[in-house]
C-alpha cells in the first residue's frame, strides 16, 4: 500500500520509540529579538536543555522536529519540512510493490483514524470491497489508530501472495477483511467509463511526474472511443507541481488566465494556459471533483476551469492551502519548503488561500460513507447526463 500525501506532511512519529518518559518535559520559550545570529544561538541552547532534561531523547529526532515546529509556526500550509525518508520520496515517480493496491490519507483529526483515499482498479483491495473514505482500525491485529500513512503502509506491505487483515470502519460499523498481497505499481491516473462510455471520470491521484501527459492520452483516446463527457476527479490529490497543474488544465483550455499569483512583495502574475496540451477536438462538459483534502494544485486546476466557463465543480469545499513553495536542500539531507506566492480566482479576485476559503463548488455533496453508492460520483454524472441530453445525440434517459 502506497501512503498518500498531504499539502504539510511531518515527520512520522511513535511515542512509543523515542524519548520514553519526557512527553511531559517543558522548555522555556527563548525571548527571540530578530537577530538571525543570536536567535539561532538561543533556538541551540533551548534544544541543547531539552536534550539535557531527557536523556533517552533522540538528539537528531529532536532536531528535525524543531525544525518542523519552526516551519508550521509560520501558519503557511507550503512551508514545511521533509525529513530525509520523505524527501527522497518528494515528486518520486511511483515504484512497483507488494500490497494491496490502494493510497492512505492521514487522519483528519489528532489520534484519529487514517483513512483509505484511493482504491487501484483491479487490485486485491478491489476485489476484495475495500472502498474510499474506509479508516483503518488494525493491521493483523494490531491496532494503528494515530499511527502515520507511512507506518500503517509499512505494515500493510508484505510478500506476494501472503495475506494481511485488516479492520475498516464505514461510517458506524467495523468490517473485517483478509486480502491476498500482489505486486503492483500504483496508477497517477485511474479511468473509470459511465454511459457506456460517453461519460469518462479520470481520478488523478498527485500534479507530479508525467501526469499531464497520461491525463491527455486518457483524453485523447476517451474521445476516439465515443466520450462527450469528463470527469476530473481531484478528491484527495494534495497538488504537487504547479506546471502539472497548468498542463491538465489546459487539456480543456486555451490561451487563458488560469489564477492570479500574489507573491511576498505584493507583485501579481498571471498563470496562464499551456497551449501544447490544449485538446481541440473535445468541445464537450467538463465537471471537475474536489473534497477538503484537494489542495494546491488541484485548487487551481479546479478554479481556473470553473472561472473560464470551462467546467462546474462538484463535491465539498477544498483545503484552502493554494500557494507555490520553493524546496531547500538541508544539511541532513531533508527538505525545508518556503512559500513564495499564494493564488487568487482570477474571475472574482477571492483569496483561495486560508482556513474557509479555497474552491467553493457549485453543487455541495458529501459521499455518504454508510451507503454503498458515491453520492458525489453521481452527481457529478448527473450534471454531466443533462448537458448531454440537451444535445442532438447526447446521453437521455427515455
Amino acid at each position: 500500500m502506497q501512503p498518500g500525501t498531504s499539502p504539510a506532511p511531518s515527520p512520522a512519529t511513535n511515542p512509543a520509540a523515542r524519548g520514553a518518559g519526557c512527553t511531559t518535559l517543558k522548555v522555556g520559550r527563548p525571548q527571540l529579538t530578530g537577530g538571525t545570529e543570536s536567535d539561532l544561538v538561543k533556538a541551540s541552547e533551548s534544544l541543547d536543555k531539552a536534550l539535557a532534561a531527557c536523556r533517552t531523547a533522540d538528539k537528531t529526532h529532536l532536531e528535525r522536529a524543531a525544525i518542523d515546529g519552526m516551519a508550521k509556526g509560520m501558519a503557511e500550509c507550503h512551508t514545511y519540512y521533509l525529513d530525509p525518508d520523505r524527501a527522497r520520496e518528494f515528486n518520486k515517480p511511483p515504484q512497483p510493490y507488494s500490497g494491496i493496491g490502494a493510497t492512505i490519507l492521514a487522519p483528519s483529526e489528532p489520534g484519529g483514524m487514517s483513512e483509505i483515499s484511493n482504491v487501484f482498479p483491479n487490485s486485491p483491495a478491489e476485489r476484495a470491497g475495500v472502498r474510499s473514505g474506509d479508516r483503518i482500525r488494525s493491521v493483523n491485529g494490531e491496532d494503528v489508530t494515530g499511527f502515520s500513512p507511512d507506518e500503517i503502509a509499512s505494515k500493510i506491505r508484505g510478500p506476494e501472495g501472503t495475506d494481511v487483515k485488516l479492520v475498516l470502519v464505514r461510517g458506524s460499523q467495523e468490517q473485517t477483511f483478509t486480502i491476498k498481497r500482489a505486486t503492483l505499481t500504483p496508477p497517477r491516473v485511474i479511468q473509470r467509463d459511465f454511459e457506456s462510455g460517453k461519460i469518462v471520470m479520470l481520478s488523478i491521484s498527485q500534479l507530479n511526474g508525467d501526469v499531464a501527459r497520461q491525463t491527455q492520452d486518457l483524453v485523447k483516446k476517451g474521445i476516439a472511443a465515443g466520450a462527450k463527457a469528463f470527469i476530473v476527479d481531484l478528491r484527495n490529490d494534495p497538488g504537487g507541481d504547479l506546471s502539472a497543474a497548468v498542463d491538465i488544465a489546459s487539456i480543456f483550455l486555451k490561451n487563458a488566465t488560469l489564477v492570479d499569483q500574489v507573491g511576498r512583495d505584493g507583485k501579481k502574475e498571471q498563470v496562464r494556459t499551456n497551449d501544447r496540451f490544449f485538446i481541440d477536438e473535445f468541445k464537450g462538459p467538463v465537471v471537475v471533483m474536489v473534497n477538503e483534502r484537494s489542495a494546491s494544485g488541484s485548487e487551481i486546476v479546479a478554479a481556473g476551469l470553473r472561472s473560464n466557463g470551462i467546467a462546474s465543480v462538484v463535491g465539498t469545499r477544498s483545503a484552502g492551502c493554494v500557494g507555490i513553495a520553493q524546496p531547500r536542500q538541508m544539511p541532513d539531507d531533508g527538505l525545508l519548503l518556503v512559500t513564495l506566492a499564494r493564488m487568487q480566482d482570477v474571475k472574482t479576485g477571492e483569496e483561495l488561500n486560508g482556513q474557509g476559503r479555497g474552491v467553493k463548488p457549485d453543487l455541495e455533496v458529501k459521499d455518504v460513507a454508510e451507503t454503498p453508492d458515491q453520492e458525489d460520483t453521481l452527481a457529478a454524472i448527473g450534471i454531466l447526463r443533462d448537458k448531454l441530453a440537451a444535445k442532438p445525440g447526447g446521453v437521455g434517459t427515455p
